[in-house]
């Protein structure tokens, strides 16, 4: 009977060390593909939908150079910085973003990694706000744009980015950001919520291999730790049905942001832009745009405009 037991301990010892092993392997796999997102085509062109516009290239401060497209109105006196979800790329949000010309000027970029700029690891925004800065950088330095005010409007991933590079440079006068994260670890966590209570083990383990691996402590890519920074206006859009990204995320980033502040809660999944073609959507957007960087004289106080 001792036998028995002795045999049976030192099987679950092993099957639990053949479960650890696979968790391991699984997370390295999983991880590894997330870091490296598949490039996604470029399936439409601002000439499709009747846009003028310039293909345009700068690099970031780490060298690599990234691709975008520079849509010019003649009779506007600002522009919106579109920033694209994960992993996808501008022309994903084009079609979204479209309604806000000719009133305003519009850049799109793809971030490093995605679409047709260099970058083989994206970095869930510890990174890519220095994305944006090279991009507002590219703007102010066009004799064509330097004058220009500079709002953004960012989904998912580019939401969270959006904020993350409001909180740090001053340039941005007005962000909106649709469906963005709060929480970078949390989002890890809620990934793997189709493995059970084993998700808590392959998130720890996301977290360990990207802090000593890649050199990238993720906790500090959340946006609810720099929206209480920011400046500028903000307009958080979200919606209650997000599949992705719970709608709790929005609460805590609209409850930490500075005044003024705006919350705009529309319907459908996370994955879907379909609210986006929605007339209360579209102004809501532009009258947002409108008013915080086009503004009537007097219309804006200045200390409302300071936060």
């Amino acid at each position: 009977m001792r036998e028995v037991k002795r045999k049976f301990k030192k099987m679950l010892i092993r099957i639990l060390i053949d479960a650890l092993i696979i968790i391991f392997f699984l997370t390295i796999i999983i991880g590894w593909r997330a870091i490296m997102p598949p490039r996604m085509p470029v399936r439409i062109y601002p000439s499709d939908l009747g846009l003028p516009y310039e293909k345009v290239y700068f690099k970031n401060s780490d060298g690599k150079k990234l691709s975008g497209w520079l849509i010019l109105s003649e009779k506007s006196s600002s522009i919106i910085i579109c920033l694209h979800g994960y992993p996808a790329n501008k022309s994903d949000i084009l079609p979204v973003v479209s309604f806000l010309y000719p009133e305003f000027s519009l850049f799109l970029f793809d971030f490093r990694a995605h679409g047709e700029s260099e970058g083989k690891i994206t970095y869930f925004g510890l990174k890519e706000y220095l994305d944006v800065k090279a991009a507002i950088d590219f703007l102010k330095n066009d004799k064509r744009t330097k004058n220009l005010s500079i709002g953004i409007w960012g989904y998912s991933l580019g939401g969270a980015v959006g904020i993350i590079a409001s909180s740090k440079y001053k340039e941005i006068k007005a962000l909106v950001t649709d469906s963005a994260f709060a929480n970078f670890p949390e989002m890890v966590t809620h990934y793997y919520k189709n493995f059970g209570p084993a998700k808590y083990i392959f998130s720890s383990l996301s977290k360990f291999l990207g802090k000593y691996i890649l050199r990238a402590d993720f906790a500090l890519n959340s946006p609810e730790m720099y929206i209480d920074k920011i400046k500028c206006p903000i307009l958080i859009i979200h919606s209650r049905q997000d599949d992705f990204v719970p709608f709790e995320h929005a609460g805590r980033l609209y409850e930490k942001a500075p005044q003024p502040k705006e919350l705009m809660v529309r319907e459908g999944v996370h994955t879907g832009l379909d609210a986006a073609y929605s007339e209360e959507y579209r102004n809501k957007v532009k009258n947002f745009f409108k008013k915080y960087l086009q503004p009537e004289p007097g219309s804006v106080k200045k200390e409302e405009r300071d936060g």
